[in-house]
């Protein structure tokens, strides 16, 4: 288990009427480093709301960031009469 987040996603959107879909290749780096700074501020009403709800902020951020790094490998299709959709997770 890792608690690297992923870094890396494919998204793969293929219409049913034509044969050449649309291939996105999306870093994810770029994503969680244009997040920061909204986590930043939020981490102290996360804290709070710990404290209201007594939990342990430490242990559920541990928790959040297992979930998060085992999200990579991930491989998801959705399949429709009129569209595909093809996304994975590295």
């Amino acid at each position: 288990m890792s608690l690297r987040p992923p870094l890396f996603m494919i998204l793969h959107i293929l219409p049913s009427a034509s044969l050449r879909g649309l291939r996105l290749w999306m870093p994810l780096l770029l994503i969680w480093v244009l997040l920061l700074p909204f986590l930043l501020v939020l981490l102290p009403v996360y804290f709070v709301a710990c404290a209201v709800l007594d939990l342990r902020p430490f242990k559920t951020l541990g928790a959040f960031f297992m979930v998060l790094g085992s999200l990579g490998g991930t491989h998801l299709e959705v399949c429709t009469p009129s569209a595909s959709v093809f996304v994975r997770i590295y």
